[in-house]
C-alpha cells in the first residue's frame, strides 16, 4: 500500500495540542456539567436545609488521686462512663425519649414547652398529643397507628400540670408558667426506651486532657442547647457518685468491721487489767528481769504462732475452696468466675508481699484480668481473644497455686520451730513457783491484748483518713454549659462546598467522558491516530436527524440545502473548494484522474461528499465523472434526478453498452453513473476485465472519473476498485468514526497496491471547519 503518512516529527508536534480537544469538551458540554452541578448541588442543598442544629456541651472531670499509674484503669473507667446503665439512668432522668416534631422551617427546642420532663425505664413509646381546651383544662392522648385515633390517659386543669406533674405511661413533665402562648394542640413522639439509651451512648465522645488521666473531657452533643448541657452535667454526676459511692461504701464497711474488732479487743483489754491489778493486790509480788523477759518472748511468740497458724489456715482453705468449685462447676461456669476469685484473693495475700515470684505473677495476672475485662465489655466472653486470655488466666492460676503451696510449707516449717521455742520457755516458766507463774500469764496475756489493741487502733485510724481521701476522688472541674450556638451553623459554607463539589464533578464527567470516547472529532486526531494528511474539512449540516433516515430521504434532504451547483459562496461551498483545491494542485499527489471515495460505516456522508466534490471539480471546467460504485445502496440516482436502471452493474453484466448508463446532469461537465440493478457478485465484477474495459474507455473520455464505493465495514469493494485507480480517499465522520475501527480498516490496503492519499474530516463544529468559514458570518 501506498500512502502519505505523517513523519514522527508531525506525530509529536500534534500531540502537544491534545489539551485544546479537553478544552473544546468542556465548552461544548457546559450543558451536562450545568446538569450535574445542579443534580449534586440541589438534594444537598435540601439535606442541610432539613438538618437541625446540632449543639455541643462540654464537662471537664478531674481524678484527684490518681497519677496515671495504671493505664487500664482510664479505659475502666471510659468504659463505665460510656456504659448502658449510666446511659439508662440519664435517659430517664432527663426523659430524652422525648422528640418534638419540626414546625414548618423551625424546629422546637422542648424547653420552650416543658419545665422538666423524665421517664421511667417502662415508658410507652408512641404518638402523644397535648390538648388545652378554653376551659384551662387540658388532655393528654396517646394516639393510634393511624395517626387519628386518640386514647386519653390523664386529663385535669392546666394550672396544676405548671406546679406539679402529670404522670402517665412511665412519663412525668410540667409545662411552662406561660403555656397560654402555647399552640392548643402540642404533638410530641416517645421514642422506644431502649433505641433512646443506643441513641444517647452515640452521642457521648470522652477524651483523656492529659497523659497522667487525671482530667477527662466529656462531649455531648443534641438538637436542644439546654439538654446537652444537662445531659453532659447528669452523666458526669452520676458517674461521681457511683464511683464515690462504690468506694465509700467499701471504705464504710472496712471501718466497720474494724469498730468491731477494735471494741472487742478493748472490752478484752480492760479485763485483762482488771484481772492483773486484783492479782498485785491480793499477792503484792512482782517478776525479776528474767522472768519478765522470759513472759514478753512468750507472749510473742504465742502471737507469732497465732499468726502463722492462721495464715497456714487461710491458704488451705482458699486452696481448698479452689478445688472444690472446680470439681463441682461441672461446666456450669464456663468463665471460672468463682475460681478466679478465688486465686485473685489467693495471689493478693499480705503474706506474699516479700516474696518476690508471687508479686510478679500477682502483677501478670492482674493484668491479664483487666484486658479480659475490657475485652468481655466491648464484645463478649465468646470472643477468641477473651477465650485466649481466659486460657493465660488459668496457666497463671498454676503458678500462683505452686507458689503458694510452697509458701504453705515454709510457714509449717517456721511453726514447727516457734511452737519448740514456745514450749521450751513454757516449761521454764511452769518451774517458777505458783503465784509467779500466774502472774507471768497474767502479764503475757495483757501484753498480747495492749499489742492486739494498739494495732487495731492504727489500721482504724487509717481507715478514717482513706475514707476522708476517698470520698473527694472525682470531682467536675468544669460543668457544661449551655452553647449559644450550633457546631453545624454553617450550613452556606457547606451548601457552596456541595456545588463546587457537584462543578468539579460534572467537569470531571465531561473529561471521563471524552477520554472514554474513541471517537476521531477533529484533524488533529485524523494526524495522531490514523497518522493519514488531512484533505479537508466539511461543516455539519444544520438539519434534524438526518442521519436517522433511510439514504434515500437522506440525501434529498442534504441536496435541498447545497449550493454548490449555482457557486453560491457559502461555507459548505467554500469548504469543499478547498477540498478540491487540496485534492488537485497539492505538489505531492501529481495528477489525478480516477479516484475512489470510501468510509468505514454508512452515515458518515460519504455520497454526499462524492456529490458535492463532484460539482465542484466540475466547475474547473472539466469533465468530470460520477459513478455510483455502491452496487448494494447507491442513491446518487436520487440526488441528481437520473435513473437508477440502467446503471454500473448493467454494464459490468455486459448487458448494455457505456453510452447507455452515462446520464448527463443539471451541472455543466458532470455526469452520472447510477448503481443499476441489484447483482449478487459485486466484488467479482469490480475486478473483472469488464472493468478494466470500462476503466479505459471512460478515461479517454472524461478529465476526472470518481467512484462512490460501499463503506469498508459492509464490503471491500472500495479495496478493489482502489487498486484500479490514481488515489483512495476515506471519509470520516467527526465525532463517530471510531478511530480504532478506522485503524483495522485502512489495514485493509496494506496488502493491496492501492495508494491511500488521505482523509476528509466530515461534519465538524463551525471552529473545527474551513477557515474561512468565519468570513461569512462577521
Amino acid at each position: 500500500m501506498e500512502s502519505y503518512f505523517l513523519d514522527e516529527e508531525e506525530g509529536l508536534e500534534v500531540e502537544r495540542l491534545d489539551l485544546r480537544r479537553y478544552y473544546r469538551a468542556l465548552f461544548k458540554k457546559w450543558w451536562l456539567i450545568a446538569i450535574v452541578a445542579l443534580t449534586v448541588t440541589i438534594p444537598w442543598l435540601i439535606y442541610l436545609k432539613s438538618q437541625p442544629p446540632v449543639y455541643e456541651a462540654q464537662a471537664l472531670i478531674r481524678f484527684k488521686n490518681f497519677a496515671g499509674n495504671d493505664i487500664g484503669l482510664a479505659q475502666r473507667r471510659q468504659i463505665e462512663l460510656t456504659s448502658r446503665s449510666f446511659a439508662e439512668r440519664v435517659v430517664a432522668q432527663l426523659g430524652l425519649s422525648l422528640t418534638l416534631p419540626k414546625q414548618g422551617d423551625e424546629f422546637i427546642n422542648r424547653s420552650r414547652i416543658f419545665r422538666e420532663f423524665f421517664t421511667t425505664m417502662q415508658v410507652v413509646s408512641g404518638q402523644y398529643i397535648l390538648r388545652f381546651n378554653p376551659d384551662q383544662t387540658y388532655v393528654l392522648a396517646k394516639l393510634g397507628e393511624d395517626g387519628v385515633t386518640e386514647a386519653p390517659v390523664h386529663e385535669g386543669l392546666t394550672d396544676d400540670i405548671v406546679d406539679n406533674f402529670c404522670r402517665a405511661n412511665g412519663m412525668s413533665f410540667r409545662i411552662i408558667p406561660e403555656y397560654a402562648q402555647l399552640p392548643p394542640e402540642i404533638r410530641f413522639r416517645v421514642r422506644g426506651f431502649r433505641n433512646a439509651v443506643q441513641s444517647f451512648q452515640d452521642k457521648i465522645k470522652v477524651r483523656w486532657v492529659d497523659r497522667a488521666g487525671t482530667l477527662m473531657n466529656l462531649t455531648m452533643t443534641d438538637t436542644d442547647p439546654v439538654v446537652v448541657a444537662e445531659m453532659a452535667n447528669r452523666l458526669s454526676e452520676i458517674f461521681i457518685e457511683e464511683s464515690s459511692g462504690v468506694k465509700k461504701e467499701s471504705v464504710q464497711s472496712h471501718k466497720k468491721i474494724l469498730q468491731e474488732q477494735l471494741e472487742k479487743a478493748e472490752e478484752e483489754l480492760q479485763a485483762s487489767d482488771q484481772e492483773l491489778k486484783r492479782f498485785k493486790q491480793n499477792y503484792s509480788t512482782d517478776l525479776d528481769g528474767e522472768q519478765k523477759r522470759s513472759t514478753t518472748e512468750i507472749a510473742a511468740l504465742d502471737k507469732q504462732k497465732v499468726g502463722l497458724q492462721s495464715t497456714v489456715k487461710t491458704l488451705n482453705e482458699l486452696l481448698d475452696k479452689k478445688v472444690e468449685n472446680e470439681l463441682g462447676a461441672n461446666g456450669l461456669d464456663p468463665e471460672k468466675k468463682t475460681v478466679r476469685i478465688i486465686m485473685n484473693q489467693l495471689a493478693g495475700h499480705p503474706v506474699f508481699d516479700e516474696n518476690a515470684t508471687m508479686l510478679v505473677t500477682r502483677s501478670q495476672l492482674s493484668t491479664l484480668e483487666r484486658n479480659w475485662r475490657d475485652i468481655t465489655s466491648r464484645y463478649s466472653s465468646g470472643n477468641f481473644k477473651a477465650k485466649q486470655l481466659l486460657q493465660e488466666i488459668l496457666q497463671t492460676h498454676i503458678q500462683v497455686e505452686s507458689i503458694a503451696r510452697q509458701e504453705i510449707t515454709k510457714l509449717e516449717n517456721d511453726l514447727v520451730l516457734v511452737s519448740r521455742d514456745l514450749s521450751k520457755l513454757e516449761s521454764r516458766v511452769r518451774q517458777m513457783p505458783a503465784q509467779e507463774q500466774r502472774l507471768s500469764e497474767l502479764v503475757r496475756k495483757n501484753k498480747v491484748l495492749e499489742r492486739q489493741y494498739t494495732d487495731l487502733l492504727a489500721k482504724s485510724s487509717e481507715a478514717e483518713i482513706s475514707a476522708a481521701v476517698e470520698t473527694e476522688d472525682i470531682e467536675i472541674l468544669d460543668p457544661a454549659i449551655q452553647p449559644e450556638f450550633p457546631t453545624n451553623r454553617d450550613k452556606k459554607q457547606k451548601a457552596a462546598f456541595g456545588g463546587i463539589f457537584g462543578l468539579f464533578l460534572g467537569i470531571g464527567l465531561v473529561l471521563t467522558i471524552e477520554f472514554l470516547n474513541r471517537s476521531i472529532k477533529t484533524a488533529d486526531d485524523v494526524k495522531r491516530f490514523l497518522r493519514l494528511p488531512v484533505l479537508g474539512t466539511i461543516p455539519q449540516i444544520d438539519f434534524e436527524d438526518a442521519y436517522d433516515f433511510q439514504d434515500s430521504e437522506k440525501i434529498k434532504q442534504i441536496d435541498q440545502q447545497l449550493v454548490t451547483h449555482d457557486y453560491s459562496p457559502t461555507p459548505i461551498g467554500e469548504a469543499y473548494r478547498s477540498l478540491r483545491t487540496n485534492l488537485m494542485f497539492s505538489k505531492d499527489t501529481g495528477r489525478i484522474s480516477t479516484l475512489v471515495l470510501t468510509s468505514n460505516e454508512p452515515g458518515d456522508g460519504k455520497s454526499f461528499t462524492a456529490a458535492n466534490l463532484a460539482i465542484t471539480l466540475a466547475q474547473l471546467k472539466s469533465k468530470a465523472l460520477l459513478i455510483d460504485g455502491d452496487l448494494r445502496r447507491g442513491v446518487l440516482h436520487n440526488t441528481f434526478g437520473v435513473p437508477k436502471e440502467p446503471g454500473f452493474s448493467n454494464y459490468l453484466t455486459d448487458v448494455v453498452p457505456l453510452q447507455s448508463i452515462i446520464h448527463p446532469t443539471q451541472i455543466p461537465n458532470l455526469s452520472v453513473i447510477s448503481c443499476g440493478s441489484l447483482i449478487p457478485n459485486p466484488s467479482e465484477l469490480l475486478g473483472s476485465h469488464q472493468m478494466n474495459r470500462f476503466l479505459d474507455e471512460v478515461r479517454r473520455k472524461y478529465d476526472l472519473i470518481m467512484f462512490d464505493t460501499p463503506p469498508l465495514n459492509a464490503a471491500t469493494d472500495a479495496v478493489v476498485v482502489g487498486t484500479q485507480v490514481d488515489a483512495v480517499v476515506l471519509v470520516i465522520r467527526a465525532g463517530r468514526t471510531d478511530r480504532n475501527l478506522a485503524k483495522s480498516k485502512l489495514e485493509l490496503f496494506s496488502s493491496v497496491p492501492a495508494k491511500v492519499l488521505g482523509a476528509i474530516l466530515n461534519g465538524t463544529t463551525a471552529d473545527m471547519a474551513h477557515p474561512g468559514y468565519s468570513y461569512y458570518h462577521y
